[in-house]
């Protein structure tokens, strides 16, 4: 389904439910759309960063504080700061959660995509 079609279908499904007129509504769901996807394209290039290299990013925790991070998932980096132990991943086993190496703390953390703030 292209963009513009699911945009005026949203716009049609929700036009009932708010107070605006239906181009008012469908510019702030065309602005959503557009947001969300620059923060996945910002997010896909996150986790590609992180299997490529060393990343300083910062997230939200989930008691709403920031937490800046330096950690990798490179796999020859892994290799030789984890030589001896097992490579298993701790925390949450939710496949929705971003895991990374925190190279500060020498352990797995993880956190929601949804908390990425930035990378360096």
């Amino acid at each position: 389904m292209n963009r513009s079609r699911l945009i005026w279908l949203l716009t049609k499904k929700l036009e009932p439910s708010f107070n605006l007129s239906s181009w008012m509504l469908q510019q702030k769901v065309t602005e959503a759309v557009n947001d969300a996807m620059v923060g996945m394209d910002e997010l896909e290039d996150f986790i590609e960063q992180l299997h490529c290299r060393v990343v300083r990013f910062s997230y939200r925790k989930a008691d709403g504080s920031a937490r800046e991070a330096l950690g990798t998932l490179k796999s020859s980096m892994l290799d030789k700061l984890l030589a001896g132990q097992e490579r298993k991943r701790s925390g949450s086993g939710s496949s929705d959660r971003i895991v990374y190496y925190d190279l500060d703390c020498e352990d797995w953390r993880c956190f929601n995509p949804e908390n990425f703030i930035s990378m360096d």
